[in-house]
C-alpha cells in the first residue's frame, strides 16, 4: 500500500481502538500509550511500506540480473583468449542506472505512515487511558 492509503489505515486502527475500549476491554494505562503506539505504528509502517523498502526486488534488480547474465553468457567483457577488459557487474550497473527501483520512496513512506499513525494513536490513547491508581474505568 502506498503512502496515499495511510489515512484509511490510521482511521481503521483508531476505530478499532475505540471499539475495543467501548466493549469492556480494560483501557490502557496512560503511561503505556507511547509504547503501545510505537509498537502498533511500527507494524503498520512495515506492512504499508514493504513494497518500497524490500531490497533485492524491483525493476532495477531484474535489469541488473538480466544484463549480468547476458554479459557472462555472451562473453561481452572477455575475449576468447581469456583477456578481460571490463567487469559484468559494472556493465549491468551502468546499463540499469536509469531504471527506478522504488527504494527512494521507502523513507518518505515510513515517515508519512509513522507520523500520521503516531499522532492519531497517541491522541486517542491519551483521551481513553486511565491514570495509574485510578479505580474507575
Amino acid at each position: 500500500m502506498a503512502a496515499g492509503g495511510a489515512p484509511l489505515l490510521v482511521a481503521v486502527v483508531v476505530f478499532s481502538m475505540l471499539i475495543t475500549s467501548s466493549v469492556g476491554v480494560p483501557r490502557p494505562l496512560c503511561s503505556e500509550c507511547e509504547t503501545q503506539c510505537r509498537t502498533n505504528c511500527t507494524a503498520q509502517v512495515e506492512t504499508s511500506c514493504r513494497g518500497y523498502c524490500t531490497s533485492g526486488g524491483g525493476p532495477r534488480s531484474g535489469c541488473r540480473r538480466s544484463v549480468f547474465e547476458d554479459c557472462n553468457v555472451k562473453g561481452t567483457c572477455c575475449s576468447s583468449n581469456g583477456t578481460c577488459t571490463c567487469d559484468c557487474n559494472t556493465v549491468a550497473e551502468r546499463a540499469c542506472m536509469t531504471i527506478s527501483d522504488g527504494t527512494l520512496q521507502c523513507e518518505p513512506c515510513q515517515r508519512s505512515i509513522y507520523n500520521q499513525c503516531g499522532s492519531t494513536c497517541r491522541n486517542d490513547c491519551n483521551n481513553n487511558c486511565k491514570k495509574k491508581g485510578c479505580r474507575h474505568a
